[in-house]
């Protein structure tokens, strides 16, 4: 496999990899609560790698189209460590647009970045990639949409 071959796979791995992840936590989330809350940080964890996985991509040459996705995921992952895990602050319920607007905006964008270069470098992927990101997505709004306030 050349660089441009092993660059492309890396960048899907990671993104296929995260997708695969943010669904398994929503799912945790709305069926094993316990276990989200214990180990969700792990979600932030993964994608903060995303900081390195696109450093690396943008010093091995490659365009800024795959190097964009991983590190909006990085910044995302920073962002959300912080109100939810090292300074938590209820920002949810009710809204506080100062964190979700750069919350959601950081979320959606790596998402895209992540999701569209796939398809011009591997179209399965691109296809595997949207599958899970509707899963998790539809995880995470019903996860949002139940009567516990607490979230």
């Amino acid at each position: 496999m050349d660089d441009i071959g092993a660059d492309a796979a890396v960048f899907a791995l990671f993104g296929i990899s995260s997708q695969a992840l943010l669904a398994g936590f929503f799912a945790a989330r709305r069926w094993a609560r316990p276990a989200a809350d214990r180990f969700g940080w792990i979600a932030y964890a993964f994608a903060g790698l995303g900081l390195p996985v696109g450093a690396w991509l943008l010093v091995d040459g490659e365009t800024w189209r795959l190097c964009v996705g991983p590190i909006l995921l990085a910044a995302w992952a920073g962002l959300g460590a912080v109100v939810d895990l090292w300074h938590p602050v209820q920002w949810r319920r009710p809204i506080k647009w100062p964190v979700f607007g750069p919350y959601l905006a950081l979320y959606f964008w790596a998402q895209m970045f992540l999701w569209w270069p796939l398809w011009n470098a591997m179209r399965v992927a691109w296809f595997v990639f949207l599958l899970l990101f509707v899963v998790n997505t539809a995880l995470n709004l019903a996860g949002h949409v139940r009567a516990d306030p607490t979230d």
